[in-house]
């Protein structure tokens, strides 16, 4: 009898310390569940580069006030301060940077950080814009944007041979098909090229149609970037849940593979501008509005331009 209540002891007091375990560390973890760290670059050009003063923010600033906090910077590199930080890195390379609270929860993420040569590589390749699909007879825009280029050479594929000499080109196909569109710049030593699928010549009904679909489209987009900006900076499933429908519905490449053009003077990659409305935006205490979405094709755009307003 004795050591039958023993046990009972035992086993009580057992789940009495797990109790007392659990109240103490549950609360502590849930409350930093949703805790994470952005990245910015000083020069918004969305590289990081060796000695450039980066920017680390915290989502969210009451879940860690009167907590200790210690940043790791994957080099030896530590600071301790209470959420946003800056750093320059001294060398160009992979890095595992560590948010530490208070010594029972952290954060990782890597970062690279470029030298000037690798971004002068990034940037210097050109790029060109156009549409995936196009109509026999449609007079299509092709266009081309990168640092240092002032000969171009366009092929469309359909005549065998050079058919324009500009940035910006306007050409129409007489021949449905799949063709290969290559462009040769004076900075590149071989083509870069782009795929476009010409369909037969549509009717007039089906223009409308075409038309409406692109209309529905636009203003699906529209919202759904409002929702990105609307959101609060800690909330990041409402900015997955739209980036990934307007991923999985309109794009057929990554999200950083379509640009974004912004009033018309400014631009970005989808992924990068979006996280400018959700978290950049919201930092500064800007309230952003989506006025007018374009798109240059329905299906698996390419290219959008965005029209929007600031509030401060």
């Amino acid at each position: 009898m004795k050591l039958k209540n023993k046990i009972i002891l035992l086993i009580l007091f057992l789940l009495t310390l797990t109790a007392i375990i659990l109240a103490i560390f549950m609360p502590f973890n849930s409350r930093l569940s949703n805790l994470d760290f952005y990245i910015f670059d000083s020069n918004d050009n969305y590289h990081y580069e060796k000695n450039e003063k980066l920017e680390f923010y915290v989502n969210d600033t009451l879940a860690i006030k009167g907590r200790k906090l210690i940043w790791h910077f994957g080099n030896g590199d530590t600071i301790t301060r209470n959420h946003n930080v800056e750093y320059a890195y001294k060398k160009a390379g992979k890095y595992l940077i560590t948010l530490d609270v208070d010594k029972r929860y952290k954060i990782s993420k890597y970062i690279k950080i470029i030298s000037s040569q690798e971004k002068r590589a990034i940037d210097s390749i050109p790029k060109i814009h156009s549409v995936d699909e196009g109509y026999v007879g449609e007079e299509l825009v092709f266009s081309s944007e990168g640092p240092g280029i002032d000969t171009w050479y366009w092929e469309f594929g359909e005549t065998g041979t050079v058919d324009a000499y500009e940035q910006q080109v306007i050409y129409v196909y007489a021949t449905p098909g799949n063709y290969d569109i290559k462009l040769k710049t004076n900075t590149t030593e071989y083509p870069i090229s782009h795929r476009i699928k010409i369909l037969p010549r549509f009717e007039k009904v089906e223009d409308i149609v075409a038309v409406d679909s692109l209309s529905l489209a636009e203003e699906d987009i529209r919202k759904r970037l409002q929702a990105i900006a609307n959101a609060n900076v800690s909330d990041k499933k409402v900015f997955h849940k739209n980036i990934n429908y307007i991923r999985k519905k309109y794009i057929c490449d990554e999200v950083n593979q379509v640009v974004v053009v912004v009033n018309d003077s400014k631009y970005n990659d989808l992924y990068s501008y979006c996280q400018g409305l959700h978290y950049l935006d919201t930092r500064r205490n800007q309230n952003v509005t989506i006025n007018k979405v374009e798109l240059d094709t329905f299906n698996c755009f390419k290219k959008i331009k965005v029209a929007q307003s600031i509030l401060k």
